[in-house]
């Protein structure tokens, strides 16, 4: 028996009467109550609202007693449950849509008492009430009724369980590859995905490539990837920017490349404690985001974009609800690079007074704190002013570092990564000139001056020159002109003083 299994079983025989179960595979979740009604001997009974009461229980258990009648309603079911005569195990879907923030205030207060009272009846006999839902949305006046179980998403060891009964259901055995390094890379491919969803990728995979083996691992990456981006929280990033299109910021890349076999079996041994994750601030355009996709490359791990802005929804509980299933898809997909962008546009309003902000916040900091799964966290900020004290406090984070313009050195390698990057040899141009110019400009202003100087001598049929980038150098202002403002404000300083420079600051 799995652990989620006895958690769940354990929970009944200590006649927690209420449990709510916190599952995105209903079905497959509904599979494991079978089993467990079967080793208990009991009946179980599915209800929702379009229904009624359905008896799932398997043909080799003991069924359950017929219903009295129609129960569409909350109200009538619960009254049901309450007085059915035999022992079972109930299971409830989609009661969360009954009792939301959209209920009548007295209905709701109703349906809330009825499930406390509910609570203490049932101990008086063996019957409990099960609960499922993506995320627990209940009121919150029921937290401390139900019991909270997370039926997390299936790790590796799950996955290759799934796919080995499926191929033998299928009777698909001769189109498995043997190899167990390539078996370990499907398994990969896959981490993240739900049982429903794995079944159906790895059916995809043999339909396309008549067999399962190491042509098919792309494509079922391919398939994840689609599949999480459904969800409009996460995003997927390819691993195809390296650590060598990232010009300066040689003491973060640095701290990064240390750590590169940090997440090794070696290091384990010598009890090396993984890296958890790094908050990385300053001037916008500085190679922060840029540096986020490079580390993808370099310790090749997936990246996922996680954006904060839309974790916040319009009903109670929605935003809570939206970041656990980022996190839960995150944990599921380990080990794996967690990218928080811009993160003061998410979390500002959280030391405001915001309820909701400082909640999500809260759970963030919590999982950040708890998490077990090998998870790396790089948050971004630009005016890092703007979030909470609590959430940069020395130690929530493995380091902070702080990214300014860069130096001339710095500089020099940002125009011949970007020259290059456009097609360009940069021992046509005047470099020297060219960075002395460009002196408190950022990497993202560089390579848009090359753009538009491209741009410029495209349109008259020629070849770009050092004059034609100074010349639009010269003719914007810088944003560090503004942002330098934000960086010289007492509270600013401080929170740099707590943190380490991304690159050296002398300008030499």
């Amino acid at each position: 028996m799995s652990e989620i299994l006895k958690k769940i079983q354990s929970a009944i025989l200590a006649r927690d009467t209420l449990i709510f179960i916190e599952t995105v595979e209903e079905e497959e979740a509904i599979r494991d109550l079978k089993s467990i009604a079967l080793s208990m001997k009991q009946s179980i009974i599915l209800w929702n609202s379009v229904d009624g009461f359905d008896d799932i229980t398997p043909s080799t258990g003991l069924k359950a007693m017929q219903p009295s009648g129609e129960c569409n309603t909350l109200e009538d079911m619960l009254t049901e449950v309450s007085e059915y005569a035999g022992d079972a195990i109930f299971v409830l879907q989609d009661i969360h849509f009954l009792m939301d923030e959209r209920t009548d205030p007295m209905t709701l207060a109703n349906r809330i008492r009825n499930f406390k009272l509910l609570k203490q009846e049932l101990r008086k006999t063996k019957k409990t009430v099960i609960a499922l839902g993506r995320t627990y949305n209940l009121p919150a006046d029921l937290e401390g009724d139900f019991t909270f179980i997370r039926r997390r998403r299936p790790d590796k060891e799950d996955l290759l369980k799934i796919l080995l009964n499926f191929i033998a259901a299928q009777h698909w055995e001769n189109m498995l590859t043997t190899d167990e390094a390539v078996r370990n890379s499907i398994i990969d491919a896959a981490r993240g995905l739900t049982a429903d969803q794995a079944r159906s990728s790895f059916a995809k995979a043999i339909l396309k490539y008549g067999k399962l083996e190491e042509s098919a691992i792309e494509f079922l990456l391919d398939q994840k990837k689609q599949i999480i981006q459904r969800n409009d929280l996460l995003e997927y990033y390819d691993a195809t920017t390296t650590i060598d299109s990232v010009g300066g910021l040689n003491n973060l890349k640095d701290w990064l490349k240390k750590r590169k076999k940090a997440f090794t079996e070696e290091a384990r041994l010598v009890h090396l404690p993984e890296p958890k994750g790094i908050l990385v601030f300053g001037v916008p355009g500085g190679g922060k985001s840029l540096t986020a996709k490079a580390v993808s490359s370099m310790w090749q791990m997936p990246l996922l974009r996680f954006d904060i802005g839309r974790v916040f929804g319009q009903f109670v509980g929605q935003s809570e609800s939206n970041m656990r299933e980022a996190l839960n898809i995150a944990e599921a997909i380990s080990p794996c690079i967690l990218w928080i962008d811009e993160m003061e546009k998410g979390f500002a309003g959280a030391s405001g007074g915001h309820e909701t902000t400082a909640r999500v916040l809260g759970n963030f900091l919590t999982w950040m704190q708890e998490k077990k799964s090998t998870v790396f966290v790089i948050a971004t900020a630009n005016d890092i002013t703007k979030l909470p004290p609590e959430f940069i406090r020395k130690g929530r984070f493995d380091e902070m570092f702080f990214v300014r313009t860069p130096n001339t050195q710095e500089r020099n390698e940002i125009f011949n990564i970007q020259l290059r990057k456009y097609g360009l040899d940069p021992e046509n141009f005047n470099l020297d000139n060219l960075v002395q110019i460009s002196k408190d400009r950022t990497g993202a202003e560089i390579e848009q001056a090359i753009v538009e100087a491209k741009y410029n001598a495209f349109d008259e049929e020629r070849e770009p020159t050092s004059e034609d980038i100074d010349n639009v150098i010269r003719s914007v202002t810088p944003i560090w002109n503004n942002f330098k403002k934000v960086v010289e404000s007492n509270e600013y300083k401080m929170i740099v003083s707590n943190a380490k420079n991304a690159s050296p600051e002398d300008d030499k």
